[in-house]
């Protein structure tokens, strides 16, 4: 989840870090202010009597069927989950599928990855994708624009920030790479394995939570398959990525065994329409499975 999504004016988080440099802490510090002041404001607000208040349902005792343990949400964890409701009840979106053979692009990968190691960095299917989808954003812009409904007009960003889902013990958080169409795939894989370390040991910061265009949630490495990925508004697309498995498919009328990875392009169908989608995801398999070797060969 990046700071922008979680709708909190940064001019009122005070920094704790050196500088004034506001952390992930101070966010949910700050958070937790602002429920416990709306919490103190409700107690003693009036009942103005005008409005009948809203039938609500007894909670579900759930000890009636056996034992149960009861933790409080985190802060964060309250606005994340406001946040994706709203992202889920006000964005139209549409769920687009498919696969990409990926065998190739293994091959390449196991080739290089020990050079890569080497060299302090890690071959990820990760960075393949933050480098393909880059090149996919430039040739179909919607899918790195926002909308802007103030004024009924679409914003197209002429810059590459890609969120990457990271899991932690915390729960979901979504750091992002600046300018990934600058910088070739050693310096993405460098890059992206530093900035997911931090997000783990909670030690990014909260400048290096925001202005993502575009977010990949790469679900591969816990198993997943098919899944419908929630849009990171004010973005317009997201990425699902599931694990690559080996498939028998037809490949030049014959049935061979290759590796394929599930993908699912969810997207707001207010900016881009289903054929925009398809082109866009077609672009992205193409790009994995004609990657250019030349570009992972390292000087």
């Amino acid at each position: 989840m990046q700071a922008g999504d979680l709708g909190i004016d940064l001019t009122r988080v005070r920094g704790s870090e050196a500088g004034g440099r506001i952390v992930l802490a101070d966010v949910r510090a700050y958070i937790q202010r602002l429920q416990q002041r709306s919490l103190e404001e409700a107690k003693e607000r009036p009942a103005t009597g005008s409005q009948p208040a809203a039938p609500q349902s007894e909670p579900i005792n759930f000890a009636k069927w056996g034992p149960i343990r009861r933790e409080r949400m985190s802060p964060l964890r309250r606005t994340v989950s406001r946040r994706m409701v709203e992202s889920w009840t006000t964005v139209p979106k549409i769920n687009q599928f498919d696969d990409a053979d990926i065998t190739d692009l293994l091959a390449v990968r196991k080739k290089y990855a020990a050079t890569f190691e080497k060299k302090g960095s890690r071959l990820t299917l990760t960075a393949f994708l933050l480098k393909v989808i880059a090149n996919g954003l430039k040739k179909h812009p919607r899918a790195n624009a926002s909308i802007d409904e103030a004024n009924n007009a679409i914003i197209y960003k002429d810059y590459y920030h890609i969120g990457v889902a990271v899991d932690t013990e915390g729960g979901l958080i979504v750091p992002v790479l600046r300018d990934v169409d600058k910088k070739n795939l050693f310096e993405l894989s460098q890059e992206l394995h530093e900035l997911t370390e931090k997000t783990r040991q909670r030690k990014v910061s909260l400048e290096e939570l925001q202005g993502g265009t575009f977010t990949i949630s790469n679900q591969g490495s816990i198993g997943s398959g098919h899944f419908t990925p929630i849009i990171y508004a004010p973005q317009v697309a997201i990425l699902g990525v599931g694990q690559g498995q080996p498939k028998p498919v037809v490949v030049e009328e014959k049935i061979a065994i290759r590796t394929m990875l599930p993908l699912c392009l969810a997207y707001d169908h207010r900016v881009l329409d289903g054929a925009d989608a398809v082109r866009f995801l077609k672009e992205i398999i193409t790009g994995l499975q004609d990657f250019p070797e030349a570009q992972v060969k390292l000087k």
